[in-house]
């Protein structure tokens, strides 16, 4: 790694550093004024839709779930 890469490198984690901050106001400002009611409503909403709306599986999933594992344990 040459000392100018090194060099981006902090200078980016600082930047972020500085950001950190105002994007915890905003992450805070956000939960204080999100309605979470209506926002439940509107996942489970989704969630339905999607749940009625995908195509039947004859599968339980197991067989798709022990191929992600060969994947992973290969990785």
């Amino acid at each position: 790694m040459t000392e100018a890469h090194k060099a981006a490198i902090r200078e980016h984690v600082a930047a972020w550093q500085r950001a950190a901050p105002g994007l915890q106001q905003v992450r805070d400002e956000d939960i204080r004024t999100t309605k979470t009611p209506e926002a439940m409503q509107l996942f489970a909403g989704s969630a339905l839709w999607a749940v009625q709306h995908r195509p039947e599986s004859t599968e339980s999933g197991l067989v798709e779930q022990q191929r992600w594992f060969v994947k992973a344990s290969r990785a």
